[in-house]
């Protein structure tokens, strides 16, 4: 008899998944989760996907990885009873106000005076904003 090798997963997967594994002659090892662990499994899931995409080279890939994205926000959605129309609106809304991507605009750093509230914002997200030395 071969061994049998079992490999950690953790993640969420989609409906079909398990049935289409154990068709395989693979053993799962799957639960239903709470609402709590399905919302924030679905965040998770949203930041594999997008990585997923980051790393699609071809058109096909591209559009078959945005499809996977497509599908964990319309479950973020639904888990946190937003409609796709105020999604859409809070969108339209954000580009009339910010803008969109259309201008392919680089920020690669920000000068911020000390005292003001901005400064404050940057000091505050050491992960997303490292402070980079500055010459005196």
């Amino acid at each position: 008899m071969p061994a049998i090798l079992r490999f950690r997963v953790e993640k969420l997967i989609r409906d079909k998944l398990p049935a289409m594994m154990r068709a395989q002659g693979l053993t799962t090892f799957e639960r239903a989760l709470s609402d709590p662990e399905f919302a924030n499994a679905l965040a998770a899931k949203l930041i594999e996907e997008a990585r997923e995409v980051a790393a699609a080279r071809s058109r096909e890939d591209i559009r078959e990885e945005l499809a996977d994205v497509s599908e964990v926000i319309l479950a973020l959605a639904a888990v946190h009873g937003l409609s796709l129309a105020e999604i859409e609106a809070a969108r339209l809304a954000k580009r009339e106000a910010r803008g969109g991507f259309d201008d392919r605009i680089w920020n690669a750093a920000v000068a911020v005076a000390q005292g003001t509230h901005a400064l404050d914002y940057y000091l505050a997200r050491p992960d997303l904003y490292p402070q980079e030395e500055t010459a005196p």
